[in-house]
């Protein structure tokens, strides 16, 4: 088995158990809400309670967007086309795919759309 094989299936199962792990978290979140419906008996219950929703739907929110940023990483795996940065075209460094699973782009384009006032890739395109 070629090293570049072994890597790929890494990052798969990887992915994989982070997708399950994420998965699970969000059923957490469900049963959570659903036991903490409704409102106390006084400003400080209310206020308590609604702050531990308004948390609970961020969390809720960044696990979602992490679920859907680790899916689309499969994906692109099983396209053939992860580990190909979307700024330049270059193969991303294996070190920073298994840091980071869901990379899109290499170290220096990572880093132009950290300085980009907008955080975009706006003097950048992919090859076609």
């Amino acid at each position: 088995m070629s090293r570049a094989h072994r890597l790929r299936q890494t990052i798969r199962q990887r992915l994989e158990a982070q997708i399950r792990q994420l998965e699970a978290e969000l059923a957490h979140f469900d049963a959570w809400s659903i036991a903490q419906l409704g409102f106390g008996h006084s400003l400080v219950d209310d206020a308590s309670v609604a702050f531990d929703q308004a948390t609970q739907l961020t969390l809720r929110q960044k696990t979602e967007q992490r679920l859907r940023q680790l899916r689309q990483a499969l994906e692109r795996l099983e396209a053939g086309v992860y580990g190909v940065c979307e700024g330049c075209g270059t193969a991303i460094n294996p070190e920073r795919l298994l840091a980071r699973l869901d990379a899109r782009l290499c170290v220096s384009c990572q880093r132009l759309q950290e300085r980009s006032p907008l955080g975009r890739l706006a003097t950048m395109q992919a090859p076609a």
